[in-house]
């Protein structure tokens, strides 16, 4: 493809995978700079790009930017995005992205109203950057909610993100070290149970909750020290109450990196009064989604601590996420 803009007819033939609703007055057209869409409600507005892999980028452009809008309290309506591919790209590439955002908004339940396609020189692998926006139906979930005496719950397992990056990009190593089945069963996770947590945010719709976050890079460690930290309290974590598939201590081993310091979405961690905590856990494993109560809220601020049997450590911060000892 040459560099700049794609040309109209090819534009207009890709912008047919993008949502067509009655709410949408403007949608995504060739030669349209912005979307109208009818809404009276209170939005969030959120915006994360994907730059680390150009495998499945569509299912993770909108995961990422969907949990972003689910950690807050709400339920993600309209995505936007910025697609740069470099000159090498081929059409047939770009017209796969533009299907599988298509596919993971439709699965989502997301309107995906327009945005900007370019061929440029200054990426040397697809970049995508997305803005979603979405409804707001209860109080705010910050990260800075949490208080003293609440307890920590966390949804899936540690690592479920870069334990599917890793099996892509650490083909041949990891195919050996999980066996034929073990392999082809973490691929499966990127879809199930998913790198969303909008599964989780419809089943807790009606549940309080005090904090929510969506762990990204640095993982579930990183997750709570950022609650904490924005919270002004600390946290006591029972090692064994986390959840840690057997793949992802496999990868994690030989790879020598700590699965509570790498990418986690589709967890979501949030704290909840302890007479709602239990509630939401039943509530989320009834629905088909693993959760667990992994610790319980203190009042000193900065104080951190991973409980192992008789054994306590500070909880590790990290600054990097885990899998860049990899990647």
């Amino acid at each position: 493809m040459k560099e700049g803009k794609i040309a109209s007819e090819e534009l207009s033939r890709l912008l047919k995978e993008t949502s067509r609703a009655p709410e949408i007055i403007v949608g995504a057209e060739a030669g349209e700079d912005a979307a109208v869409v009818h809404s009276d409600e209170i939005i969030i507005i959120t915006a994360d790009p994907i730059t680390f892999t150009e495998e499945n980028i569509g299912t993770y452009t909108v995961a990422v930017n969907c949990n972003d809008i689910v950690a807050m309290g709400g339920m993600p309506k309209y995505l936007t995005t910025t697609i740069f591919l470099p000159p090498d790209s081929t059409l047939k590439k770009l017209t796969a992205v533009f299907k599988e955002i298509n596919y993971a908004c439709r699965q989502a339940g997301v309107l995906w109203v327009g945005g900007h396609t370019e061929v440029t020189s200054a990426v040397t692998r697809i970049v995508i950057s997305a803005q979603m926006v979405g409804s707001l139906f209860k109080e705010p979930t910050v990260t800075s909610g949490a208080q003293a005496g609440e307890l920590l719950v966390m949804s899936k397992w540690a690592g479920l993100e870069a334990t599917t990056l890793l099996a892509r990009k650490k083909k041949q190593v990891c195919r050996k070290l999980l066996g034929r089945e073990g392999f082809k069963r973490v691929l499966g996770w990127l879809h199930d149970p998913g790198i969303s947590i909008i599964r989780e945010g419809r089943i807790l719709k009606e549940t309080r909750i005090t904090a929510g976050h969506d762990p990204t890079e640095g993982g579930i460690a990183t997750g709570i020290h950022e609650i904490a930290s924005r919270s002004g309290v600390g946290a006591l974590i029972d090692s064994a109450k986390i959840n840690i598939r057997e793949e992802t201590l496999a990868l994690c081993s030989y790879f020598n990196l700590d699965p509570l310091g790498i990418l986690s979405s589709g967890v979501f961690l949030f704290t909840a009064p302890p007479e709602l905590a239990g509630d939401a856990c039943a509530k989320l494993n009834t629905g088909g989604i693993p959760a667990a109560v992994i610790g319980e809220i203190t009042p000193d601020p900065g104080k951190i601590i991973l409980v192992d049997g008789e054994k306590a450590r500070p909880l590790p911060l990290y600054s990097k996420d885990e899998l860049l000892k990899v990647l």
